[in-house]
């Protein structure tokens, strides 16, 4: 008796696994529910500048919004450069003035000098040489008088004398004005030219010269503005603080990671399906989501993308592949968090069609 319920109970255990075997093996074959971890959009905000931090105005846990203040970088030693470069620029500024009053200065002279070299090439005018002319004429015509009374013994020698340099000197005037200036005259007013032409060009490059002294230090005010900008470091998104890594005194270097603020707002599943299950998905498919935290609820999901590269292979011995490597490739499943159930790290099932 004991016999037969032994084998009763062995025949009923056989059939018990091979129907669990084949249901498992069904279920294996109709897979529709995968799981998954979620994960959301999460920003490490680093420091641009190095330096030690002054302060940092955020806790673990914390939510900020946009642009709000991390932490802010001893910006004591760029102001004070800032200073010193707006005092050069100031500087040079003036120094621009002083160069171009300079070359203002030089060009009049220069404009005169050419005025007087034109003048002693070609000669006088005509209305100053007709000036010239009427002058003497009137000398001319006193001395012509004065000569008679002076023979007559009318007036002293002085008087004539007097009105003879008059002659001489309005006779020579007349005669510079129509012969032009002598060749020494206008080798001298060429000799101003030249020289006055060196001040100009002088003048010019000292102009130039602070001007781009005054370029370069607007340049270095506004490369030490950026500095200063970035010193105090800002939240690129709104989100929760989810880890800060320094803290006040600290000395921070460029690049280095001040905190990471976690959006989640913008959460998704991430699912990595082996290549035989590949094709239960499609891109833009709905799917039901359900997570371990909240048992009672389900989500709805949408398949956002399939990567077209496998992330890596499990090895696995099967009759379809022999010794072949399965691969497996990411699924990512994008899901509306706007209760903020969702959190990075969680397990989540993912159900696929009906």
């Amino acid at each position: 008796m004991k016999t037969k319920r032994f084998i009763f109970s062995m025949l009923l255990s056989l059939a018990l696994i091979m129907s669990t075997g084949c249901q498992q093996a069904v279920e294996n074959a109709d897979k529709t529910v995968f799981q998954g971890t979620v994960e959301a959009n999460s920003v490490d905000i680093n420091s641009k500048i190095a330096g030690r931090l002054s302060e940092v105005d955020v806790e673990e846990g914390e939510f900020i919004d946009s642009e709000a203040v991390v932490a802010v970088v001893d910006a004591k030693d760029l102001q004070a450069k800032r200073d010193g470069l707006v005092a050069v620029s100031k500087a040079a500024l003036a120094g621009i003035d002083a160069a171009k009053a300079q070359s203002e200065a030089a060009q009049g002279q220069l404009d005169a000098a050419e005025a007087t070299l034109t003048k002693a090439q070609n000669g006088a005018r005509a209305e100053e040489i007709a000036k010239a002319q009427a002058a003497y004429d009137i000398v001319k015509k006193n001395y012509d008088r004065i000569e008679t009374l002076y023979n007559n013994g009318a007036i002293s020698e002085a008087s004539f004398d007097e009105i003879s340099t008059k002659l001489d000197v309005a006779s020579q005037d007349l005669k510079m004005a129509k012969e032009g200036a002598r060749q020494e005259d206008i080798e001298a007013a060429k000799g101003q030219v030249t020289a006055y032409k060196g001040q100009v060009a002088a003048a010019l490059m000292n102009v130039a010269a602070a001007e781009e002294k005054y370029a370069q230090a607007l340049a270095g005010i506004t490369e030490v503005d950026t500095y200063i900008t970035d010193a105090s470091i800002k939240a690129p998104l709104s989100g929760y603080v989810t880890s800060v890594n320094t803290s006040s005194g600290e000395m921070v270097s460029t690049g280095m990671n001040i905190a990471t603020i976690t959006d989640l707002t913008d959460t998704w599943i991430v699912l990595n399906i082996s290549e035989k299950e590949l094709g239960k998905f499609k891109e833009n498919d709905k799917v039901t989501v359900t997570t371990l935290a909240y048992e009672d609820k389900s989500f709805e999901g949408v398949v956002t993308q399939i990567n077209k590269k496998a992330d890596f292979a499990v090895k696995r011995a099967s009759n379809e592949n022999g010794d072949f490597d399965l691969v497996s490739y990411s699924v990512k499943v994008k899901v509306d968090n706007p209760e903020e159930l969702f959190r990075p790290g969680m397990t989540a099932f993912v159900k696929v069609g009906q």
